[in-house]
């Protein structure tokens, strides 16, 4: 199994808000993966282990004592849910997260390591495209603090 889940895809939704999650991806996710809303207009899709720590945490006896903590408790899971493969191999997206991420047909994959975001594909194409030598730039001067 890979350590990290890195890259990106492009894929297609079709007309029901399926898609398939790319394979270089299925391996880290495992064979059970959780959908929730992200930053910035793009979803999560997380492996089960790590869904449970979120939830673990959102849920600790500390959670009713603060409401930060508690409107993120109750958006996460309002608005998440599991990511089950049908016979072809693709998930469905809820229409909710669909729309409120502003995604309508293309998206993008992007491997976060540990998890895996979806993005609308014009929003990553005009925010976060690595191939733009500009953006490209940016990043290696970024990654220069961080020693690399």
């Amino acid at each position: 199994m890979a350590k990290f889940m890195l890259g990106s895809a492009r894929h297609q939704l079709d007309d029901k808000g399926r898609v398939r999650i790319p394979a270089k991806f299925r391996e880290g996710l495992g064979a059970s993966a959780y959908i929730l809303p992200g930053r910035a207009g793009s979803l999560y899709i997380v492996p089960e282990s790590r869904f449970e720590s979120v939830i673990s945490s959102l849920t600790s006896s500390s959670l009713y004592a603060n409401d930060d903590t508690n409107d993120l408790a109750t958006a996460v899971m309002s608005a998440g849910g599991s990511l089950e493969e049908d016979a072809q191999g693709r998930v469905r997206i809820a229409p909710e997260l669909l729309k409120a991420a502003g995604i309508k047909k293309e998206v993008v994959f992007v491997g976060k390591a540990t998890y895996v975001e979806v993005w609308p594909a014009e929003v990553w194409d005009s925010r976060y495209s690595v191939l733009d030598p500009e953006n490209l730039e940016r990043i290696i001067e970024r990654l220069k603090k961080f020693g690399v």
